[in-house]
């Protein structure tokens, strides 16, 4: 999975422990610059690593649906 695509994106993450965590995706880090070689993205004040994801999707963001419809 290629975590960069989320990155200025409102995501929920649901972790393999089933954890979830929802917000805008930022701060992709490639896992060549990360110590263990796993890329992390970003979420609020949590580094989530690609290994512990079980699942991401893209959520609506309320504020542009509401200038759609305006």
């Amino acid at each position: 999975m290629y975590l960069g695509q989320y990155e200025g994106k409102q995501i929920r993450i649901t972790l393999k422990n089933e954890k979830i965590f929802e917000g805008k995706g930022e701060w992709y880090t490639q896992g060549i610059d990360n110590p263990d070689s796993i890329a992390s993205i970003c979420v609020g004040d949590y580094e989530l690593y690609e290994n512990e994801i079980a699942n991401i999707e893209v959520i609506p963001d309320c504020t542009s649906a509401m200038a759609e419809a305006m």
